[in-house]
């Protein structure tokens, strides 16, 4: 959602912009080309490089595929021409280079090639400065867009839903265990306990047939859950902004956009203590359900005399823009104190 969110922005700035989208292929859209598998993202890597583009690649950090692909992207490049940009977004990725010292070595490595590196929470930035990658070459940036942040129309199933249950919690889920979906059906069950009207809403690819929808399938509504599915981003910021509370249960993270979204539309985010939480969220410790339940009844109360605060949008395409203007121009990337202070964690 980054990615397609950050071309819109691009191009609604001017700037001619092309996705080369690796994954499942599902996705479509203006400039969005399909280059799955080794022979396809190689032509198209030779085409950009040909078009004299500069390379933005976004990738996980937290496997080996996922810095062959920066590795692969680095060379997009002609003589001369800008170096490309890199941006690490799964919180994962610190386990998984502190996991091994040639990961490390690696890491170093292929960054070296980049010119510039953003980390999408400070916990990244420190796994990449254990690494070795100097300080200079690294920078903290949420991955967020204020344009986001644009709700579409509530699904029906919601709106008759919401009829019948007050106050409603909702997270957006994916077929991992790192998502802690079997925390949260736990923690619900317990809140339900004392709240016997509360709901819970999941979305997101997969979360139709996990532990929430297990549970509505055996109990019905009257079990309080209400499993959507894979939905697209505008009906999710509209299913936030129609609940009370939005629940982030994961047992790793970098910087969840999904927790920033819901913030700015004014929820009340319960969330692990995983990763890079904003200011604002009622944090539990990771894997605790028992804690999960108190922090989601606390939320509860506080739905109840108003809601939870806005949160103050720091837009990150404008750091984005600046990066790609220094890449351009050869010059320096520019230095952001909020930046340099998000960097304290840096060790080597």
């Amino acid at each position: 959602m980054h990615v397609a969110t950050l071309a819109r922005a691009l191009r609604s700035r001017g700037v001619d912009v092309c996705v080369l989208d690796i994954g499942r292929g599902d996705h479509v859209g203006p400039g969005v080309t399909q280059a799955r598998g080794r022979v396809r993202f190689t032509a198209q890597l030779a085409r950009v490089t040909w078009e004299r583009r500069i390379v933005h690649v976004h990738t996980s950090g937290a496997n080996l595929k996922s810095w062959l692909v920066a590795l692969a992207s680095s060379r997009a490049r002609w003589p001369g021409g800008p170096r490309p940009l890199l941006t690490i977004h799964s919180g994962l990725a610190p386990d998984y280079l502190d996991a091994r010292r040639r990961r490390r070595r690696m890491a170093k490595k292929i960054c070296s090639r980049f010119g510039h590196v953003l980390a999408a929470s400070p916990g990244v930035a420190g796994a990449l400065g254990r690494a070795g990658v100097p300080r200079a070459l690294v920078s903290v940036e949420p991955a967020f867009l204020a344009a986001q942040v644009a709700p579409g129309e509530p699904p029906r199933p919601l709106q008759v839903f919401r009829a019948a249950h007050a106050p409603i919690f909702c997270a957006a889920l994916a077929p991992t265990a790192t998502y802690g979906e079997d925390l949260l059906v736990e923690a619900f069950q317990a809140v339900r306990q004392r709240l016997p009207r509360a709901g819970l809403v999941v979305f997101g690819r997969g979360s139709d047939r996990g532990h929430a929808a297990a549970l509505m399938e055996t109990v019905g509504h009257t079990g309080g859950v209400l499993a959507l599915g894979e939905i697209e981003h505008g009906v999710a910021l509209a299913v936030m902004a129609a609940c009370e509370v939005f629940v982030r249960a994961t047992r790793a993270d970098g910087d969840a956009l999904s927790v920033r979204e819901a913030l700015a539309l004014g929820r009340i985010v319960v969330a692990s203590a995983a990763g890079h939480r904003p200011h604002g969220c009622l944090l539990f410790g990771v894997g605790d359900a028992a804690e999960l339940a108190r922090r989601m009844m606390e939320a509860s109360h506080l739905a109840e005399v108003g809601g939870g605060p806005v949160l103050p949008v720091r837009d990150s395409l404008e750091r984005v823009l600046d990066v790609y203007r220094s890449l351009a121009l050869g010059r320096p990337i520019p230095s952001d104190s909020a930046h340099l202070a998000q960097l304290s964690c840096w060790t080597r």
